[in-house]
């Protein structure tokens, strides 16, 4: 892709009141919903002439392209295409999916069905709006209050793999559309839009302020819809939110449109000067400011030559965001390998907390280090927006700094021997599950003293896709065989790290109704299982954290076969194993998922017996 194409794909949102800005000298700087949402810069490596373009096959720092692992993208994507098909089969909806890449073609088409009143647009091209610096492609829009002109108003839409609304006080009423009854508006009782959707809302509000742009914007309160994974049930007319599990999709029948104010003062930002600590914003003045600060960047950026001397605006800081970033790998050769937002990777610091440090000349952890972290912190006191927990963290990313510059990983923080069962007859256990957070693997090492030949693993697994029946049925398998043991061995003990695997348990227990994995949560989780995490957090302090990863190799020396382990890998691995179109290749992902669980119980092992030589 040219410079000049991908300047004309990339498009945020407005700029703040008054805001001066740069000349533009190619008229072709567009940004899209994400720019106020991402780092600057992302933005700024964008539009930037200087900046080579990452390859088609970029991958974040973790090895994840764009868009996070590919089984959860391909889970995003059947989900969002769903419920654009329900809304599609609604009366008066016209569907412009079908017209694909044509933008132009769509925007003519949007362009009719807005004219003509539609009541659901679904693939919608929305009018550049050159003004505001602005480009985007909603889900859909929905017809809503006529505009201020007189004209076919639109609310913007967008579907998002997650769960929208949290619970709220009995009294609190939330507008919703039902799925099931051709987007009928009820009130939802005893429930808001969660305050940690904040992305979401910016997304729709940079999409408002385009339809405000092209007169079709609705009038009266400015509204935007997200369509998510939350569970609402009807009764004798009412609506409520129910429980579910934020990786299980309800029924379509039980998905709502739910509506989101964009001009109501809901989203916090931590403000130094504010009696509480912070301030609140509507999601249309956030998106304003953080908008503006971006258009501001791209701008710049544009100008920039191989002869500039002048530094960027914004500079790499590591994130979360970098692990799917495109741009990582050019981000990444601006960093000093030392330097402090790389290497201290658990609890992290953040953007604000880093550039403060900076602006003190403390770029790595060496500088860190080397720094009287008290007075430090005072000096900086003022300029904190949340001055104790800033502290806290400082004083944390210190302590790993000390310990990273000394070249230790783990520090021991108690003396004595640690709290541990008996040695004796032992199995580790240890589950993988899919992106939908269905178990498809049971890994065990039998652990038998008396057995000369050591340690065996033993699986229970399905590569396939699983549904809730599928799933019970391989977990009765499982922990039929595992009850076995139990009951031939009174003292044996199953060892794991962490809660994860009991969760799963209590909770294919609760749903299944099945008497032996029930007899498992019940009865062996509560006086037979073991949970090395709990002894690990007490008595040591991690570098990079305190995951059985880091842990059983900085600690006990334990080396994992795949170069890459990792939970999220795995699912891409099984995803692969199941949808992959060459046999051969699903068998080496098969073999690889097997492996990892293998060693990872296997890590255990090492774990428990590198932590008894401790004393």
């Amino acid at each position: 892709m040219s410079r000049s194409a991908r300047h004309r794909a990339d498009a945020p949102g407005p700029s703040a009141p008054g805001e001066s800005t740069p000349a533009d000298p190619t008229g072709l700087i567009l940004l899209g919903a994400d720019a106020a949402v991402t780092c600057p810069v992302r933005t700024h490596n964008r539009f930037d002439p200087t900046v080579p373009d990452p390859p088609p096959d970029a991958t974040g720092s973790t090895g994840w392209p764009p868009g996070g692992p590919p089984a959860d993208r391909r889970a995003a994507m059947a989900f969002r295409r769903r419920i654009l098909d329900t809304l599609a089969a609604m009366p008066r909806a016209v569907d412009l999916r079908q017209m694909g890449p044509d933008r132009a073609g769509r925007l003519r088409a949007t362009t009719r069905a807005v004219a003509a009143g539609r009541r659901i647009i679904i693939g919608p091209a929305l009018p550049p709006d050159v003004t505001g610096r602005r480009t985007g492609e909603p889900d859909a829009i929905v017809l809503g209050e006529p505009t201020t002109a007189g004209g076919h108003g639109y609310d913007p839409v967008l579907v998002v793999r997650h769960q929208v609304l949290e619970q709220a006080s009995p009294l609190a009423r939330q507008r919703v559309s039902s799925l099931a009854r051709n987007l009928r508006l009820v009130r939802l009782r005893g429930a808001t839009v969660r305050h940690g959707r904040g992305p979401d809302l910016l997304r729709l509000a940079h999409y408002r302020r385009i339809l405000q742009a092209a007169g079709w914007a609705s009038g009266g309160p400015a509204y935007g819809g997200l369509i998510g994974t939350d569970h609402v049930r009807y009764d004798r007319g009412a609506a409520t939110v129910q429980p579910a599990s934020p990786r299980h999709t309800p029924p379509a029948a039980h998905l709502a449109l739910v509506w989101a104010d964009l001009g109501a003062r809901r989203l916090r930002t931590e403000a130094r000067t504010a009696q509480r600590g912070w301030r609140t914003h509507s999601a249309l003045a956030r998106y304003d400011h953080e908008f503006g600060f971006r258009r501001k960047i791209a701008l710049e950026a544009s100008e920039r030559t191989p002869a500039t001397t002048r530094a960027p605006r914004v500079w790499p800081i590591v994130t979360a965001e970098c692990q799917s970033c495109p741009w990582w790998s050019h981000c990444r050769r601006l960093l000093a390998d030392d330097d402090l937002s790389l290497r201290i990777d658990k609890a992290r610091l953040g953007p604000q907390e880093v550039s403060l440090l900076r602006s003190m000349g403390i770029w790595t952890i060496t500088d860190l280090a080397g720094r009287n972290i008290d007075d430090l912190i005072g000096s900086l006191h003022s300029r904190l927006r949340r001055p104790d927990e800033s502290a806290r963290r400082m004083r944390l990313a210190a302590r790993r700094a000390r310990m990273l510059a000394t070249g230790r990983s783990v520090e021991r923080t108690t003396r004595g021997p640690l709290p541990l069962p008996p040695e004796g007859y032992a199995i580790d256990l240890d589950i993988e599950t899919s992106a939908d957070d269905t178990v498809y693997l049971w890994g065990f090492l039998v652990d038998d003293p008396q057995e000369r030949s050591g340690p065996r693993y033993v699986s229970f697994a399905r590569f396939t896709d699983l549904d809730r029946a599928g799933e019970r049925r391989l977990a009765h398998e499982a922990l039929a065989w595992l009850d076995e043991q139990l009951t031939a061995h009174p003292q044996a003990r199953v060892y794991h790290y962490s809660d994860y695997e009991v969760v799963h348990i209590e909770r294919i227990a609760r749903t299944s109704g099945d008497p032996v994995i029930t007899k498992v949560a019940r009865t062996h989780c509560r006086t037979r299982f073991f949970d090395l995490f709990a002894v690990v957090r007490a008595n040591f302090f991690g570098v990079h954290g305190l995951g059985l990863k880091r842990i059983a190799h900085d600690g006990a020396g334990f080396s994992w076969r795949d170069e890459d382990p990792g939970g999220l890998n795995s699912q891409t691995w099984f995803d692969e194993a199941v949808h992959a179109d060459e046999a051969e290749h699903r068998q080496e992902e098969a073999r690889r998922v097997l492996e990892y669980n293998e060693d990872d119980v296997r890590a255990t092992h090492a774990l428990r017996a590198w932590l008894r030589t401790l004393t």
